[in-house]
């Protein structure tokens, strides 16, 4: 049984590296070219290019790199399941299905899935992360499937983004809208909810961002404290270290900074932190 993710899924450093688990790129343009998220580019690099204001566009897995794993999964009698970065923001989860219906036909025998996660970033590693714990305990295909539908409802990650003008610039708001939160120092506070990418929270000045995230998170965290809670980043560690103090200060014990991936930061821009977390253990979800 084996796992497959694509870039948008912003592992930790514990499980980067799981003997169960692969990974296929998003694509990053810049001036033309194209780069595999997390392969041909990383995030120090996309930010040098974006600094110098190229503006760096994205698109979807290529359909022959699905072909070519799915195949070979097949071929070597192996199960697996792809979870998707979220179907209402990207064309890979589409695009994968299309692919396994035909490698279907030549393998009927062939078991394997394709699951939007609904979720980005780190919210898709909240979920990827516990069903490579279930491939150790030796769940089934069914086992993951079942236990994706019922992590969804309860995953969240909230992140703070400095500069409004990437969200112009990826269609997210109105060049006004841009200008005047730019003049106000408008930070807005998103979130993947139901698949789509949304604003659910604007505060002027960092600080103020920051704190409305963590009383976000607090209003939620409190059932399941004993959790490792990422923090997402780009850019500045300063607004990391504070999001830990204040993490600590809640009663929670395991944090991990993990940067966002490239394709996020072409649309989030080069300044930003937020947090994903549970709302309670996946153990108890899963009962």
């Amino acid at each position: 049984m084996r796992l497959l993710v694509d870039s948008m899924c912003d592992f930790s450093q514990e499980y980067q590296n799981h003997s169960a688990m692969d990974m296929v790129s998003l694509n990053v343009i810049i001036d033309g070219k194209p780069y595999r998220d997390k392969r041909e580019i990383n995030l120090e690099e996309m930010n040098k290019f974006m600094e110098k204001g190229i503006v760096p566009t994205t698109s979807q897995v290529n359909p022959g790199d699905f072909y070519a794993y799915f195949e070979e999964r097949a071929q070597e009698g192996e199960s697996c399941l792809y979870l998707s970065f979220s179907s209402k923001l990207s064309g890979s989860c589409e695009t994968a299905k299309l692919v396994l219906r035909d490698i279907k036909n030549k393998y009927p025998d062939f078991a394997c899935e394709v699951v939007d996660s609904r979720q980005s970033g780190g919210g898709v590693a909240l979920i990827a992360e516990v069903l490579l714990d279930l491939i150790d305990q030796g769940k089934e295909l069914a086992d993951l499937t079942t236990a994706i539908d019922k992590l969804i409802p309860h995953t969240y990650f909230y992140f703070s983004i400095e500069d409004l003008n990437w969200l112009y610039l990826g269609g997210r708001v109105s060049r006004g809208t841009a200008v005047v939160g730019g003049f106000l120092k408008i930070h807005p506070i998103v979130s993947v909810e139901d698949g789509e990418l949304k604003i659910i929270g604007k505060s002027r000045g960092s600080k103020k961002a920051q704190q409305l995230v963590l009383k976000m998170v607090s209003e939620k965290i409190t059932g399941y404290l004993d959790q490792k809670v990422g923090i997402a980043y780009n850019g500045l560690m300063k607004p990391v270290d504070e999001y830990r103090e204040a993490l600590v200060g809640m009663g929670i014990k395991r944090i991990e900074p993990v940067p966002i991936g490239c394709v996020l930061a072409a649309h989030l821009g080069t300044q930003g932190t937020g947090i994903y977390f549970y709302d309670m253990s996946p153990e108890e979800i899963l009962k």
